[in-house]
């Protein structure tokens, strides 16, 4: 694996063990975390025959810190992904967007000639899905601090106890806390952004696309995960009964991959 800098970002590159695709793939990691935990998609897909490349947006892992990420927006964090794209030469790529990934990675396919395909995992949804959470006491303490961040207008990492309801739920053991451990706090503005609903212009998506869910994920709703589909036009849409959130990093997640892998190939004519 190569780390590359692009101005203030670093991007994890890993080429094709036997290159078979001309389109490289372009990873998109969710709210507070980074490139670290999509290692097991990458080195896949590598093997697959796909150039890898995974962004750590602005003030996320290896990438420069930033003043205040409390006012980074998903504007900024959509301008992240296409300098990308455009300094290392791959804006013919297929966009792989985890989380709040998946948003971001919504709004840079539209209007876009370029994107190959666009898959999502676990989204946040645009503008037009409600946003679904599960309705417990962990939800609640979620709401109750980022409403205590806002008052003080600084973003704040969830505890391991709202964090082990929530995205590492379906983990175990070392992997939960190494998990755990590469959180971060995320941007209050984007969290705002996503709440309110970001407006994305789904029929300028034109690119085939692949919405994933999970019946385990207590964060990003399986059954909001399938009003995406809808809501965009998916091209095709699988739920797991086996996984949660972190559907890259817990055990099996090598069916995930052979899935997305087999739908690229069918889909994806480079």
């Amino acid at each position: 694996m190569e780390s590359i800098k692009v101005s203030n970002l670093s991007v994890d590159k890993v080429p094709a063990t036997d290159k078979k695709f001309a389109y490289p793939l372009l990873f998109i990691h969710g709210a507070g975390g980074n490139s670290t935990y999509l290692k097991n998609y990458l080195n896949f897909f590598t093997a697959a025959g796909w150039d890898c490349y995974a962004l750590n947006l602005r003030g996320h892992g290896a990438s420069d810190p930033v003043a205040s990420i409390e006012t980074v927006t998903i504007e900024d964090y959509v301008e992240d992904v296409n300098l990308v794209r455009k300094s290392l030469g791959i804006e013919n790529c297929a966009l792989i967007g985890h989380s709040m990934g998946g948003l971001i990675s919504q709004k840079t396919a539209e209007g876009s000639d370029k994107i190959k395909a666009l898959v999502l995992i676990a989204s946040a949804p645009p503008k037009g899905v409600k946003f679904e959470f599960k309705k417990n006491m962990v939800f609640v303490k979620i709401m109750l601090r980022g409403i205590w961040s806002a008052i003080r207008k600084k973003s704040i990492k969830p505890s391991f106890a709202i964090a082990d309801k929530t995205v590492l739920n379906n983990l175990e053991g070392e992997e939960k806390m190494a998990i755990f451990n590469i959180l971060q706090p995320e941007s209050l503005a984007v969290g705002n952004q996503v709440g309110k609903g970001y407006p994305v212009a789904v029929a300028k998506i034109r690119c085939p696309k692949l919405v994933i869910g999970c019946q385990k994920d207590a964060l990003a709703l399986e059954s909001m995960e399938a009003k995406i589909a809808r809501f965009i036009k998916a091209d095709k849409y699988i739920a797991y009964e086996q996984f949660a959130h972190m559907i890259m990093v817990e055990k099996g997640w090598e069916k995930s991959a052979q899935d997305i892998r087999n739908w690229l190939i069918a889909a994806v004519k480079d």
